[in-house]
Parts: structure tokens; C-alpha cells; sequence
């Protein structure tokens, strides 16, 4: 790849490699020549007085993995990345020319910009850029540094067949054999996508997995592939001359192994109509005839006609048969034989209705959730769900085969992303690591659990099902909140910090219940034991999730936990403070100079001394009140059900503006006292990420036209943030 990087250094940007020092020029060659050579680079531009630096990615894959390391070198003390994420600005026409090359681009200004300041800031940037280039251009190569990924290839394997290009799409299933990440049948599945878009249907039928795919549980259009292949190889000549007497003929021709190739679902093109019923009138599969006679209709307004002469020919009405002895009546057929029978020959839906009415058996277990997954019916799955739970099937099913385990497993993801099996439910599922984050227009339905019922569920839960709530368990928090912020239930949130701390993730959602947690765990009033153990639950939860990006949440813990009055009688607090002081030390470059202040509130409430070497980086003349002087004399309102965080939020603007009017509220519906700050502020804050609706609504109407400032994170860094952007 070559890119004239001449523009680059032209107008709209005063640095020009001939007129640099020796030295730097030299750092933008080798930048310049990684760049050419499909790697990792960055190149400076100068602009009245302002800096930046343009971070260049063969791929958007790797622009993902540089803005992540940015954050860690050069992160929010010396950059605007936290605030434009490397954004481009399109209406600068030198960002707009560089968003037209064949590469991923990203920017940040490197800040302050203020002198003496932006010299060292400057010096910094520069050194850190010129280490993290050497380090990415230096590193081996590994499976991550592929030219494509897979969804890459997949895609470019779609766009070969849309166009017919057999020798690219093979070259893509060459690609995908030997990078990526599938197993056997996935490619074979794969293959039959390729070989059925070429209409290939030979290669389909001689593949070296068909007899594996036709034993197999499959997908209805994998099934769809073979039958084209099917009906091209033994059907398509004699049906396209409408000679029913050969298609009949034809079908005892057909491999047995194709004689059970029926995909289970409506059908919808006419190869798949004409195979599965020769195959029903070769059984005598007298409810599949009947039912395609029924589609066929859909299908080609003459088929319905061409299906029922062949069906004559096999059983031509008035035949007369000679006389034979009459064979002895078979046994009568029960109804576990029909339903059996029934689902082998395709008719899922009378062979699911059936074996409803069967007695609980694992045989009834593996026709109805072999059928239900068939269907893919969610008034069925819910039927079938309901049958196992009546006869409480799982324990057998759990002691059968893998295959039955596995399309339990699918029946339970099913019904629980369509509907509705309430709290209990779900957190039964996150037992079984099958829980999906809840749907709030889902779960608003559900009826709360008792707070017996809650308290037995969580003590009862082990440490790693607890650790999922921090992924999952968002909407399962808040519809229980009144209950874990009650009197004497503190020992609910302790419960679910330790399960959340025994998890070791590092994660947004991890991040985001542990302020929650601290936040009912304090309204709780705990006792001095119990407040100690949570804290060093929250220790360790703390240590798993610091890094430079979460640095700031950190201290928005600290500030939570140390947000009430017991915590400056009780020394775990003291440990804990320094606890997280140490652990965000590495990584105190990405501090702001609210943090600071944030710290300094929190130290002085403990007693103990600010730690002064949190401040490097940040000069003495800093002022962190700058952002907050135009909230001078206003009135301004903070709402959050997160008690703790417009707490804190607001002590820390007390602090910084000295004559601010601020009160906070965490009213959960209205009331004449919300109405009235509603009506009256300034400035009103609503933290939508700890608000009912209700009162959000009732905010929103009380403010009429006023503006409201929306913060969609709990923590009062995220309230500080908002209103430091204005």
C-alpha cells in the first residue's frame, strides 16, 4: 500500500518535515514508513498554536485496539480522547481529506494548551507515541494480527456467491479452513451454502460430512440445500416434463439415506415440495401428503394437481385388487408410535400436539423438545416448558443425552427471550448460565418477589451465580431496590458484593452494580461488622476493574462508600481509602483535578492527609473550578435515586463554588417538594441511570420548557462530568 502523505504536511498544517530538527524528522520517517507498510503510525499537525496527533490503522479492527492503548498512554491528562474518542472533524477540510483515504484514521488534541503547560504535555505525547509505534511495529505476530477476521471473510464469501465467482469464494472457504475459529460441521455447513449457491448440486451430494449432516440435527436450511441437490440429480428432468409415472419411479432409485430428508418447516419452493412428497407417498406418510397438498398451492398454481396425479398413480382410486389372504391385523399403534412416527415423516406440529397428552417419560422429553425446536413456536415452547415443569422432567433430562441437554438448553433461551417466566424464572436460569440481560418492556410485568423469597435466592445462590448479576442483573436489581435498601437488609447487597468480588470480571456491568450495591447496602444501615466486610468485598472488586479508563470510578466507589456518617467512626473505612488510593496510583495520570477534589473531601472527612503525589501531572496553578464558575449564584438540582452520588456531586460543587444554590432529590414520584424544584431551578440534573419513570415524567412536565441535564451513569463523576461540559 502507498499513501502520498505530502497533503498531510501542507496547508492547514505549519509542521514540515525539512524544517524540524534532525531528530524529530527522523521520528517521522519511521512513522511515515510503518504506515506505508500496512502498520501502526502517527503524524503530528500544528495549527495556530493548537496540537494533534492522527493515529493511522490498516483496519478498523486495529483502530478499536490503538484508541484502547491511547487511553492508557496518553488518556484523558494530556488528550480530549474520554470526550471525541478520536473522532474526525468533518468540517475541518483537513480532517475531511484524510477521512477519504484508504485507512482508519483518528485524532485527539493534545492538551492543555496553555504554556508553560502545554510544552511538557507536548514532550510527554511525543515520547509516549514513539514508544507505543516501536512496541506495536515490534511485537510477533499472532492469530489477532490476521489481515481479516472472520466476519470479514464470511462476508466476502457471501458477496463471491451473490456474484458467481466460484474461484474467490472458494479462495474464502480455503481462508476460513485455516484461520478460523469453526469446527467441522460449521464448515460443512458453510461448504453446502457454497456449493448451493453455485448450483453445485453434485459437490453437495458427494461432500465428505453429507453423511454426518443428514444424521445430525440441522438447520431447516441446510436440509433446504440437499433436497435442491436431490431433486436436480433424480426428480427435476421427469417433474419439468410433468411425467408423474418416472418421478415415481425415481424415487426408489433414491439412496435410503435421503429417505428421511424432510426439514420440518412450511414448504416454500417447489424442489422441496416435490421431494418430501415422494418420499411421504413412498412411506405412506399419509399427514405430510396432506399437509404439502395444502402449501403446494402457495408454491405454483398448478402443482396441487401435478402432487395429486402422482398420489393417484401410487393408490389409483377403484383399483380392483385380486384376492389374497388377508394378513393378521397389526397391533394398534399407541400414541407414543404415532408421534414418533408423526415427527419422523415431518409432521411436527400434529407430533407436538400429541406427545403433549403422553405420559412424562424421557421418550415424551425428546419428542417435544425435538419438535419444539423444529417449530420454532413460541406458544409451543411455551407448552413444552410448561409440560417439563408440571412433571419436573429436568433432572431427567439433565441424566439423558447431550443432544437432549442441549435442546433444553435452546427451549429455555427461547422462552426466555419471548416472554415472560418472571423473576423467580430468570434468576433460576442464571443458575444455569442461560440468563439474558431482562427487557425492561418485559420484566415491567413482572410481579416483584416477596423479600423472603429474594433473601432465600440470594443466600442460597453460589458465588459464581452471584457474580453473573453484574452482566444480567441490572433490571433484577432495580424492580427489588425497596427491598434491599430496607432496614436490616444490608446483608443482601454484602451478599451480592461478595459474589460479584468472588467473579474476578472486569466489566461495565461489574462497574455499575457495585455502585448500586454501595449505594443500597449504606440507605440499609449496616452494622460496623457488616459495613467492614463489605468494603473489603469492594476492595477486591476494585482491584479487578481499576485501569486508566476506570480510574475515575474508583473514586466515584470511594466516594460512595464512605458517603455516610459511620464511616468516619469506623477504621475499615480508613483502610479501604487507602486501599483504593494505592491501587488507582499507577494510574494517576488519568485522574482529573475533580477526582482530586474528590479525594481531598473524602480524606477530610476520614481525618487522614491528602496524598500529594496523586497531583503530578497537574500543575499548582490549576484550577479545578473553572468548568463550574458559570454555575455561580444559580439554583441547581440534582435527582438520582443513587443517594450517594448527588451527595457527593454536590458537596464537591460546594466546595468549588462557594456560593452555589444546589439541593439534591431522590423522590421516586411526584411530590409539591420535586414539583417545586422542578419549576424553580436553574439547573436541573436527572441521572436517567437511577430514575423511575414516573418521576422523570413528571420532571420533564413540571420543567416545561427549561432544560434538563440528562446523565445516563451512575456516580457523581458522571454528574460532574455533564455539567462541567455545560
Amino acid at each position: 500500500m502507498s499513501v502520498d502523505f505530502t497533503p498531510f504536511f501542507a496547508a492547514g498544517n505549519e509542521i514540515h518535515p525539512n524544517k524540524v530538527p534532525a531528530g524529530f524528522q527522523a521520528i517521522l520517517e519511521k512513522h511515515i514508513n510503518a504506515i506505508q507498510q500496512r502498520k501502526i503510525g502517527f503524524l503530528p499537525r500544528s495549527f495556530q498554536g493548537r496540537l494533534w496527533w492522527y493515529g493511522f490503522a490498516p483496519t478498523a479492527r486495529q483502530r478499536r485496539e490503538v484508541l484502547e492503548l491511547l487511553d492508557s498512554w496518553i488518556g484523558p491528562t494530556f488528550s480530549d480522547l474520554p470526550r471525541y474518542r478520536g473522532a474526525l472533524e468533518t468540517s475541518d477540510p483537513f480532517d475531511a481529506e484524510l477521512a477519504a483515504m484508504p485507512l482508519e484514521v483518528l485524532r485527539f488534541e493534545v492538551l492543555p494548551r496553555s504554556k508553560p503547560d502545554s510544552t511538557h504535555s507536548r514532550n510527554e505525547v511525543r515520547n509516549a507515541l514513539l514508544t507505543l509505534g516501536d512496541l506495536l511495529r515490534q511485537r510477533p505476530a499472532s492469530e489477532f494480527d490476521a489481515d481479516r477476521t472472520t466476519v470479514e471473510v464470511l462476508d466476502d464469501l457471501g458477496h463471491a456467491i451473490a456474484a458467481q465467482d466460484r474461484s474467490v469464494a472458494l479462495a474464502c472457504l480455503r481462508e476460513l479452513e485455516a484461520m478460523a475459529d469453526l469446527d467441522q460441521t460449521n464448515l460443512a455447513f458453510l461448504r453446502l451454502r457454497l456449493y448451493a449457491g453455485l448450483q453445485d448440486w453434485n459437490a453437495v451430494l458427494v461432500d465428505s460430512d453429507i453423511d454426518q449432516l443428514l444424521a445430525m440435527h440441522r438447520p431447516a436450511r441446510i436440509t433446504h440445500f440437499i433436497q435442491q441437490a436431490v431433486y436436480a440429480t433424480w426428480f427435476a428432468a421427469h417433474d419439468t416434463t410433468g411425467n408423474e409415472q418416472q418421478l415415481l419411479d425415481a424415487v426408489t432409485e433414491l439412496p435410503p439415506v435421503f429417505h428421511a430428508l424432510y426439514s420440518g418447516t412450511p414448504a416454500t419452493s417447489r424442489a422441496q415440495a416435490v421431494v418430501e412428497f415422494l418420499i411421504a407417498v413412498q412411506a405412506g406418510a399419509h399427514e405430510t401428503q396432506n399437509r404439502l397438498l395444502d402449501e403446494a398451492g402457495a408454491i405454483e398454481p398448478d402443482l396441487p394437481d401435478h402432487l395429486r396425479a402422482i398420489l393417484h398413480l401410487q393408490n389409483p382410486a377403484g383399483a380392483i385388487q385380486p384376492a389374497a389372504p388377508q394378513p393378521p391385523s397389526p397391533p394398534a399403534e399407541s400414541p407414543l408410535e404415532r408421534a414418533t412416527r408423526l415427527m419422523a415423516f415431518g409432521d411436527i406440529q400434529p407430533a407436538l400436539d400429541l406427545a403433549l397428552t403422553l405420559e412424562p417419560g424421557i421418550q415424551a422429553a425428546y419428542l417435544l423438545l425435538t419438535c419444539s425446536r423444529e417449530l420454532h413456536s413460541a406458544h409451543r415452547a411455551d407448552l413444552v416448558a410448561a409440560y417439563i415443569a408440571t412433571h419436573d422432567l429436568r433432572p431427567l433430562i439433565d441424566s439423558s443425552a447431550p443432544r437432549l441437554r442441549d435442546h433444553l438448553a435452546w427451549l429455555d433461551e427461547f422462552t426466555q427471550t419471548k416472554s415472560h417466566g418472571g423473576w423467580r424464572t430468570w434468576f433460576e436460569d442464571l443458575s444455569r448460565q442461560h440468563a439474558t440481560p431482562a427487557d425492561p418492556e418485559t420484566t415491567d410485568q413482572w410481579t416483584p418477589l416477596t423479600a423472603d423469597a429474594l433473601t432465600a435466592l440470594l443466600r442460597q445462590a453460589p458465588d459464581e451465580v452471584l457474580g453473573r448479576l453484574g452482566e444480567f442483573g441490572g433490571q433484577f436489581m432495580a424492580a427489588h431496590r425497596d427491598i434491599f435498601i430496607d432496614d436490616g437488609a444490608a446483608d443482601l447487597s454484602e451478599r451480592v458484593l461478595a459474589g460479584l468480588a468472588m467473579g474476578e470480571k472486569n466489566s461495565a456491568g461489574v462497574r455499575v452494580q457495585t455502585l448500586a450495591l454501595l449505594d443500597y447496602l449504606l440507605a440499609a444501615n449496616p452494622s460496623p461488622q457488616l459495613f467492614a466486610s463489605a468494603l473489603d468485598w469492594t476492595t477486591l472488586i476494585v482491584k479487578a476493574n481499576i485501569s486508566a479508563i476506570t480510574a475515575t470510578w474508583a473514586i466515584d466507589v470511594l466516594q460512595a462508600i464512605t458517603a455516610t456518617p459511620a464511616a468516619a467512626t469506623n477504621s475499615a473505612a480508613v483502610t479501604f481509602f487507602y486501599a483504593v488510593i494505592d491501587t488507582a496510583r499507577p494510574f494517576k495520570t488519568a485522574l482529573n483535578l475533580t477526582d482530586l477534589e474528590a479525594i481531598k473531601l473524602v480524606a477530610g472527612e476520614l481525618a487522614q492527609s491528602f496524598p500529594d503525589d496523586l497531583a503530578a501531572g497537574h500543575t499548582d496553578d490549576a484550577d479545578p473550578a473553572a468548568p463550574y464558575r458559570y454555575l455561580q449564584g444559580a439554583k441547581v438540582v440534582l435527582y438520582s435515586l443513587t443517594e450517594s452520588a448527588t451527595t457527593r456531586a454536590a458537596q464537591v460543587l460546594r466546595s468549588l463554588v462557594p456560593n452555589i444554590d444546589i439541593e439534591t432529590s431522590a423522590e421516586h414520584d411526584g411530590s409539591s417538594a420535586l414539583a417545586a424544584q422542578a419549576a424553580h431551578a436553574d439547573i436541573f440534573v436527572v441521572v436517567t441511570a437511577s430514575a423511575k419513570h414516573a418521576a422523570t415524567d413528571f420532571i420533564t412536565a413540571k420543567r416545561g420548557t427549561r432544560p434538563i441535564i440528562y446523565v445516563n451513569s451512575r456516580g457523581s463523576s458522571a454528574i460532574l462530568r455533564e455539567l462541567a461540559e455545560g
